[in-house]
């Protein structure tokens, strides 16, 4: 189907509105001359309402028939070919081999959810039998109702229309609107085809899933303002997931925001990891802050050493390799002028000396930013929060302390994270436990001796953090447990057998594993 330029409203393409935007190439900063049209706030409304009248059926639906839905989404994914990719690697800049493993990615989580839909223990059966002075009490989870999705820019596959936010919003049998980028509008746009004719071939109703394009900020707060949506999911800035979950709040009946936002992922190296690999540590810090130009929320955008020659001598070394690497594509120009906005703050500041970089490439036809090293005291850390905002972008800070109780304060001082990392040797496990402790307080993924980048999907994945990493640390937008965050339990008292869903059937139907009286087991009560 060719692209049009408009929203798709319950499988039907639609454009109200007179307001539109353009596709732009990072590579060239050219505009594509098609135009998308910006949902309207009545395009909004019946993207909802279609949804709550969607959600009225699947509700009812057995696990087994979302898991076809699953597979058909990611057979229709990858049906759209090299034409999907082609047109990512235009809005994005980001190439064919990584949008290749993105798209893998992509389908592989969609399919890791329809395993687990019809393994069937995510429905977390509990149960507890009539006792002496005890009613019968039965537990599972149930889907929520329909979700908001926000795509993000940095992975227009894995974390967009249809990424893991969506797949697992799908897979809890929640309706889906996504709010697509506008980084990536001709994209977002094929994927909407692909997962309105899923949902079509696998007989759901069409309201099962919408996306509507815009690139500012009215449709998004139309969206988390309508009162039939019960969740939002959202990765991005800060700025922007403070602001959805502000707009969440006001609503007259709150609801949950599930937004990854920024995150600068301590990393703290000791002196015994730099005397035994430093070169080696080096490459691979530098390999991982410019991976995909920076753009990742994992990037190690903060380093913790305490002060010696070594320490000095690492950091020359850094930072001559990463002036030495070459510039990488930025997304898009919101970004560009983003992350020069943010790191001409940091090098004005009076305690940080930057070393390499912080200027924007102004002699080239794409959105580009040196690879930059500033370095600061932990003095200063702790002085001045706004030394741990994220640049989203080729950039590292390094953080000098005195010794090691002046490296523990600045841990003390840091803000919630997406991961934390510490490279240390085995002669130091019994003196090091303090300090990686005290850094899982600031993380929801500690690491020993790697780097950041790189978040596998898999059930013990935590991809989440206190607070301004996410704004819900007690959950993950990536594995199989991001499921539970469009799910809530609900617990019969004394209901009839024949009244319960099977999941909770005395005779287990399903065949599925339970908590029967504090004991996990898949046989019969």
């Amino acid at each position: 189907m060719p692209l049009t330029g408009k929203n798709y409203i319950a499988g039907e393409p639609s454009a109200e509105g007179a307001e539109v935007f353009y596709s732009v190439d990072p590579r060239s900063k050219t505009t594509d001359a098609l135009p998308f049209h910006n949902a309207t706030q009545n395009e909004v409304d019946r993207a909802v309402v279609a949804a709550a009248a969607a959600f009225q059926e699947i509700r009812g639906y057995p696990s087994g028939k979302i898991a076809d839905l699953l597979d058909e989404v990611a057979a229709q994914v990858e049906a759209l070919g090299d034409d999907l990719l082609h047109t990512a690697d235009r809005e994005t800049g980001l190439g064919l081999p990584r949008l290749t493993g993105e798209r893998a990615r992509a389908t592989g989580q969609i399919r890791a959810f329809a395993g687990l839909l019809r393994e069937g223990a995510y429905l977390r059966a509990i149960i507890n039998t009539e006792q002496p002075g005890q009613p019968a009490i039965k537990q599972m989870q149930f889907p929520v109702g329909p979700v908001a999705i926000f795509a993000a820019s940095n992975f227009p596959f894995a974390f967009a229309v249809p990424g893991g936010d969506t797949a697992s919003a799908l897979a809890a049998g929640c309706p889906v609107v996504v709010k697509a980028h506008p980084g990536h509008p001709a994209t977002s746009e094929l994927f909407a085809q692909a997962i309105s004719a899923a949902a079509a071939a696998a007989g759901f109703p069409a309201g099962t899933f919408s996306m509507l394009q815009g690139n500012g900020i009215d449709v998004g707060q139309w969206l988390v303002a309508h009162d039939a949506i019960e969740a939002v999911g959202f990765t991005g800035s800060l700025r922007g997931g403070r602001a959805i979950y502000d707009a969440a709040s006001r609503r007259p009946r709150p609801i949950p925001v599930y937004a990854e936002m920024g995150s600068v992922n301590p990393v703290v190296i000791t002196q015994a990891a730099l005397a035994a690999r430093a070169d080696e540590i080096a490459d691979g810090l530098v390999g991982s802050v410019t991976l995909g130009t920076g753009q990742f929320c994992t990037n190690p955008g903060l380093i913790l050493l305490e002060d010696s020659a070594a320490t000095r001598d690492f950091i020359t070394a850094v930072a001559e390799k990463m002036e030495a690497a070459p510039a990488g594509v930025l997304l898009n120009e919101a970004i560009a002028a983003g992350l020069d906005s943010a790191v001409g703050q940091t090098a004005a500041h009076a305690q940080i000396e930057v070393l390499t970089g912080a200027e924007a490439v102004s002699d080239g036809d794409f959105f580009c930013y040196r690879n930059t090293v500033m370095q600061t005291t932990a003095a200063a850390i702790r002085e001045d929060e706004r030394l741990q905002i994220e640049h989203f972008g080729p950039v590292t800070l390094f953080v000098v302390c005195e010794d090691g109780d002046d490296l523990r304060g600045a841990v003390d001082s840091l803000e919630g994270n997406l991961t934390s990392t510490v490279h240390a040797e085995e002669a130091e496990l019994e003196s090091i436990g303090g300090l990686l402790h005290q850094l899982r307080e600031k993380a929801g993924r500690v690491i020993w001796n790697g780097f950041p980048t790189g978040v596998a999907v898999v059930h013990a994945m935590q991809h989440g953090g206190p607070y301004p990493a996410t704004t819900a640390p007690g959950t993950t937008s990536v594995g199989m447990n991001a499921i539970y965050r469009f799910m809530r339990p609900i617990a019969f008292q004394n209901v009839p057998d024949a009244l319960l869903p099977p999941a909770l059937q005395d005779a287990n139907p399903l065949g599925i594993l339970r908590l029967v009286d504090d004991v996990y087991t898949a046989e019969a009560i």
